[in-house]
């Protein structure tokens, strides 16, 4: 299980930092009926992170008692994460002519009206996160790893609970601090979540293309 999880923390990690959705949340609670529509909204990136993840362990539960790791733990897999992760790499260093912040706001305003029901927030969380492709491929990458670990249904299980609480921390994290912080916990979070906004790019671009030269090594060494 140590394995599993060694190698998906790191991963999981870089999955969390998610501009978008961060930006989405701190306009939300910036906005009228914060906290009720912060929680519809934390509750669709929660489901959609779990979503994929579940598909995912029916993948892989599939292979349990296989010696073949199956598709998604295969050689042919590590080339095509590891090539993802590269090409995700060089356009997130793109230059931009909007600033993720005003972007995210952008899209915040497109999609949602501040007196809609709690299920449009819930559906905006989803989408958001459907449109957040940089966590995807992550989540992608973290599924092959832990299918080519082959450890087992209750090792995969915990190592997977691990990943969802993580990537799930850009939405969870403001959340927990409007709940239970008040106002001042509440703007110390906005800080580091608008410094995120502006150099996260920068962050996943390095992660991206460090786990991606790994995955092409490794699988060319087999």
């Amino acid at each position: 299980m140590g394995g599993v999880l060694a190698q998906s923390v790191p991963l999981a990690f870089a999955a969390a930092i998610s501009p978008l959705v961060l930006m989405g949340i701190l306009a939300i609670l910036g906005g009228p009926n914060p906290k009720r529509h912060a929680i519809a909204f934390t509750l669709g990136v929660v489901s959609m992170i779990v979503g994929l993840l579940v598909v995912g362990m029916l993948l892989i539960g599939a292979q349990n008692g296989k010696t073949d790791p199956g598709p998604l733990g295969s050689n042919t897999a590590h080339l095509v994460v590891g090539i993802v992760l590269i090409l995700v790499s060089a356009l997130m260093i793109k230059p931009s002519h909007k600033d993720p912040q005003q972007h995210a706001e952008h899209k915040h305003r497109q999609l949602i009206k501040a007196n809609a029901p709690l299920i449009a927030f819930f559906g905006l969380g989803i989408a958001l996160m459907c449109t957040n492709f940089s966590t995807i491929v992550v989540l992608l990458a973290i599924l092959h790893g832990v299918a080519r670990a082959n450890q087992g249904l209750a090792a995969n299980v915990v190592a997977l609970a691990v990943v969802a609480f993580i990537t799930a921390l850009p939405a969870t994290g403001p959340l927990a601090a409007a709940l239970f912080g008040g106002p001042r916990l509440a703007a110390d979070v906005q800080r580091p979540g608008t410094w995120t906004t502006k150099n996260g790019k920068y962050i996943l671009a390095v992660l991206f293309l460090v786990f991606g030269l790994q995955d092409i090594l490794q699988s060319l060494s087999h």
